[in-house]
């Protein structure tokens, strides 16, 4: 249950690049949230993807350490997504915007947000006006 496995990440070129042209976007200071519904062959209802841009944090290790605790955020808390979503795919990213580190409890404040905003949101009328 909380676990973040290799088959719930997003490493698809091809999938992240639908994502950025054609995903929409909820923000919630510091953290971006991308989303679309997709087709894809898996158990669980959502694949995810974090991203902290080296044009705001040059150094690496500053970038794994926001990073990881995205990724602390998500595998603790996606179960609450995953209860809203029954039967949808999604693709989703976490964009990291600001300049400064955060700490842990601020990241958890803003990731929790928006996932409870993409529980909300109605993925029947969205698919429907997709096709």
């Amino acid at each position: 249950m909380f676990t973040f496995e290799k088959i719930e990440r997003l490493c698809s070129k091809k999938a992240i690049d639908e994502l950025f042209a054609k995903g929409k976007s909820r923000t919630q200071f510091p953290i971006k949230l991308i989303y679309r519904l997709s087709e894809f062959e898996s158990e669980y209802p959502v694949q995810a993807m974090f991203v902290v841009p080296k044009k705001k944090h040059k150094r690496a290790n500053k970038r794994n350490t926001m990073k990881r605790r995205m990724r602390e955020v998500y595998r603790l808390h996606k179960h609450k997504l995953y209860g809203a979503l029954p039967n949808h795919k999604l693709h989703i990213m976490f964009v990291f915007l600001s300049n400064e580190e955060f700490e842990y409890k601020a990241i958890e404040k803003s990731m929790c947000g928006l996932m409870d905003t993409l529980a909300k949101v109605d993925f029947d009328a969205l698919q429907a006006s997709l096709q």
